[in-house]
């Protein structure tokens, strides 16, 4: 408050949660519900990370107490007005944790996409070759195209595509 009192001193405020569902969230509600689960897994199986039942997602910061000129970690239970809280995301795990959701659902989004584009040239080739047999006009993304829309949807640096052949 005004005065510099910590509003939680006598509390055992140990993680501060904030929701991150501009990131995450939105994002998985898109998601088909077999990507969503796999999605929803993989935060269930990260320390830093916490999922609610409105698939909204936390990301849980550790909150560090400290008393005044104390360079380490304070577990002593005396409660003194000039300790000082931190909040700190220690080795960056917190971050971390958040990529690699965020890369998963990249990575699902990456491969819907993938499936409408090679759907569309399927599509065209049938539409073109009526002698031709079905299975015949399956057309594989080139590999500089699977690069291109990786670059083109926003999803360089979390993924790099799968070359044939390397």
């Amino acid at each position: 408050d005004e005065d510099g009192d910590f509003a939680f001193l006598s509390c055992p405020l140990t993680t501060v949660k904030i929701s991150i569902s501009w990131a995450v969230s939105e994002r998985m509600a898109r998601l088909p519900r077999e990507c969503m689960l796999s999605v929803e897994e993989k935060i269930r199986n990260l320390y830093f990370l916490e999922l609610l039942q409105d698939i909204d997602v936390l990301a849980c910061f550790p909150v560090i107490r400290r008393a005044p000129g104390d360079d380490a970690e304070d577990d002593s239970e005396d409660e003194s007005e000039n300790d000082s809280f931190k909040v700190r995301d220690t080795n960056n795990e917190t971050a971390r944790s958040m990529y690699q959701v965020v890369q998963l659902i990249v990575f699902h989004e990456l491969k819907e996409s993938s499936i409408v584009i090679e759907l569309a040239m399927w599509k065209s080739r049938v539409d073109v070759a009526m002698s031709v047999p079905r299975a015949d006009c399956r057309v594989a993304i080139p590999d500089p195209a699977k690069s291109l829309i990786i670059e083109y949807c926003g999803f360089a640096g979390f993924l790099t595509p799968a070359i044939e052949g390397a």
